[in-house]
């Protein structure tokens, strides 16, 4: 296979990841899309906690979540070792993700503002498509089997059963509905499909 067709499809992946790391900062630093689901599914009454109580718990395990120096998840509601561990593993991830997208944005946005006035941004708008395309198809597959879905992607992230949570013995689990994780799905998808969008335009406006 051609050399240079790898490297632009490599390319091609490492935006797509590049547009699924942001959406996903984005998503959970809009604690009104967390708030606005907990008020509409009645969390409040199950768990026993007023919502801006709610709201403050969610606020506190995002900043430990995104930040490097806090080393202990403060919550009003009890916390065993599970609960530890299992947040410990998405703090991993959520910083990596982080750092992803800190690193990559000032290097693609030169790179790509690099290949525009070359004229060779017209050269990874087929394989851009390609995995565009298996983004879809995920998307499309989560959704329409959407607790299966998110089982399998727990077990590709995490190599431990300790997502698996009792409610009985961690009540945090009722803080965080199965709806907000489809809904975190949804707002990825459109995001990303908006930046797709915009990517392709600045693609077809360098070949004026």
């Amino acid at each position: 296979m051609n050399i240079e067709f790898m490297k632009y499809r490599a390319l091609s992946l490492v935006i797509m990841l590049w547009f699924v790391t942001c959406s996903i900062f984005l998503f959970i630093n809009m604690p009104f899309i967390y708030t606005s689901v907990v008020q509409i599914l009645n969390v409040q009454h199950d768990i026993k906690m007023s919502l801006g109580e709610i709201s403050d718990n969610y606020l506190l395990i995002i900043r430990y979540l995104q930040s490097f120096f806090i080393r202990d998840m403060q919550t009003t509601l009890p916390i065993n070792n599970v609960v530890k561990v299992h947040f410990g593993d998405v703090k991993r991830l959520i910083l990596l993700n982080n750092v992803f997208m800190v690193v990559m944005t000032p290097l693609l946005i030169k790179l790509l503002i690099k290949l525009r006035k070359t004229h060779l941004l017209w050269i990874f708008k087929s394989s851009f498509k390609q995995i565009y395309g298996c983004f879809v198809f995920i998307f499309v597959f989560a959704i329409i089997d959407f607790n299966d879905a998110f089982i399998y992607f727990h077990k590709i992230l995490f190599r431990n059963n300790d997502w698996i949570f009792n409610a009985k013995k961690e009540p945090i689990i009722i803080l965080f509905p199965d709806q907000y994780f489809m809904i975190g799905f949804a707002f990825i998808f459109i995001f990303v499909t908006v930046f797709y969008l915009m990517l392709l335009r600045f693609i077809n406006k360098s070949k004026q």
